[in-house]
């Protein structure tokens, strides 16, 4: 194990100890990087059994718990941004589920060339940090609409607080002011400035808090054959 700021480090191999990240996954602070990983949708799939519990979705590969990142078109649109070559700016997955998965797991099986295509992250540990007491209450406070779900940016779980965001779904089925809009710039010239840049390699395993955390990633080429595995997962 090697942990370097936000990201802990372990390889892949006989001797990892699931409970280890398990643990480091339940306390959220870190991105967890695994070396090494079989590319495997099988390996993928059974890694994430010993750790915690997957999510369903139509959506994913023949309908089970993976889904494949790469840049598709369905009728000469892109199924989703995620699945086209834009920046996806930095979010919660699922902000608009009624129960959002905690976990995800991202499997690079081929990355995009030279910068493209890397990998975002904010923490919201970072982020409390450049919070005042009122800016916090704020946040917890406003609800914003998420299609059918009406959500704080910020709520409080047990004592603890936990984070929600995506601006997209924000401004896709709900109508927005003009202080509203200007409100989500200055959050998101915050979130970026806290922010962290990775460049994953082929066969390079990432687990991280959905509910601790904000992803996204950089630009790709509209030929790239980058491609990433994903599953969405709950940890207790």
């Amino acid at each position: 194990m090697e942990v370097l700021g936000l990201l802990t480090r372990y390889k892949f191999d006989k001797n990892l100890v699931y409970e280890d990240i398990i643990s480091k996954l339940k306390i959220g602070t870190n991105i967890i990087l695994l070396e090494d990983f079989p590319l495997s949708d099988y390996d993928f799939q059974s890694f994430i059994n010993h750790i915690g519990t997957s999510v369903f979705e139509n959506k994913n590969n023949d309908r089970h718990d993976i889904y494949d990142v790469k840049i598709s078109k369905q009728n000469d649109l892109f199924r989703s941004i995620a699945n086209s070559n834009l920046s996806f700016p930095l979010h919660t997955d699922c902000a608009d589920f009624d129960v959002i998965p905690n976990c995800i797991g991202l499997l690079c099986v081929e990355p995009a060339i030279q910068k493209q295509g890397n990998s975002t992250f904010m923490a919201l540990n970072d982020l409390l940090k450049q919070l005042s007491k009122k800016q916090i209450h704020e946040l917890v406070e406003k609800k914003w609409r998420y299609r059918n779900q009406s959500r704080g940016i910020l709520t409080i779980d047990s004592g603890k607080y936990k984070l929600c965001y995506d601006r997209i779904t924000i401004e896709s089925f709900s109508k927005t002011t003009d202080k509203e809009k200007e409100q989500l710039s200055r959050l998101d010239s915050l979130f970026k400035k806290n922010s962290l840049e990775l460049k994953l390699k082929k066969g390079e395993l990432i687990l991280f808090r959905n509910d601790l955390m904000l992803h996204g990633r950089t630009e790709i080429d509209i030929n790239s054959n980058r491609l990433f595995k994903r599953i969405r997962f709950n940890i207790n």
